[in-house]
């Protein structure tokens, strides 16, 4: 099997797990492939850590992952997935007789500081949580926050991005980014008081801020577009780290 590099950064830890679903496909691919017979190769295209939709030769053939049998050279590219991140660049394939060729496009988070926040460092993957009809890479709204998912799909939830950092000591920041679908849906979850509760401070990001301090955690939320952002420490004294980072973030979002 061959595999052509990745179209984009791989996240930390990823690329066992990317294996892992590559050989899988092979496998599954042994039918299909048998069934077309020889003189044309098997196509696999993976995408991370969205479900990106492929296009091949400029058709649309679905969202990933895909399998096909071709033969020849081929054009591969991707649909844009939303804002949040930026499109896998357009590569071209040649598949032989026989090949198994594995192509992997990486949806990187734009928004995301490339820079942890400072004295953080990331502590995990980021996790991606989709709905109850759209269930994505790590389940649902309600495998992250259960019960409490229920205010956030009311304004029109479509997926939360989270990610965890990690500071000297036990010290943790802990990121999301609701994707809300529509920027009045933003403002809406911003404005809900189960969300963003009453008794918070100014913060001053660029963007409608809400923080709050309850010793010895402070965390803020933002809006901006379609995003309702939440960024929080469990340790005050990080309060500076903490709106440093939400101001990054906020200068990366359109």
């Amino acid at each position: 099997m061959k595999s052509t590099e990745p179209m984009g950064e791989m996240a930390p830890g990823m690329k066992r797990g990317i294996l892992i679903i590559a050989l899988a496909c092979s496998v599954l691919l042994g039918a299909v492939w048998c069934a077309n017979g020889a003189g044309r190769g098997k196509l696999t295209i993976l995408t991370y850590p969205v479900t990106g939709e492929v296009v091949i030769d400029g058709k649309k053939l679905g969202a990933a992952p895909l399998m096909v049998t071709l033969e020849g050279e081929h054009a591969i590219s991707f649909s844009e997935y939303s804002s949040q991140y930026l499109t896998p660049p357009a590569r071209t394939v040649r598949i032989g007789a026989g090949d198994t060729t594995v192509v992997i496009g990486v949806f990187r988070n734009r928004f995301i500081p490339a820079r942890s926040p400072e004295g953080f460092s990331p502590a995990d993957s980021v996790r991606i949580y989709g709905t109850k009809e759209r269930k994505l890479k790590d389940g649902t709204i309600f495998d992250y926050v259960d019960g409490g998912a229920l205010v956030y799909l009311r304004h029109g939830l479509r997926e939360t991005t989270h990610a965890v950092y990690q500071g000297t000591g036990k010290s943790t920041l802990t990121l999301d980014i609701f994707d809300m679908g529509t920027p009045a849906g933003a403002q809406a979850g911003f404005d809900d008081p189960e969300i963003c509760s009453a008794g918070h401070g100014p913060c001053d990001i660029g963007a409608p801020c809400k923080s709050y301090l309850y010793e010895p955690d402070y965390f803020l939320y933002f809006y901006k577009s379609n995003f309702l952002v939440y960024i929080a420490t469990n340790n005050d004294s990080l309060k500076t780290a903490v709106e440093s980072f939400a101001a990054a973030l906020c200068r990366n979002i359109p």
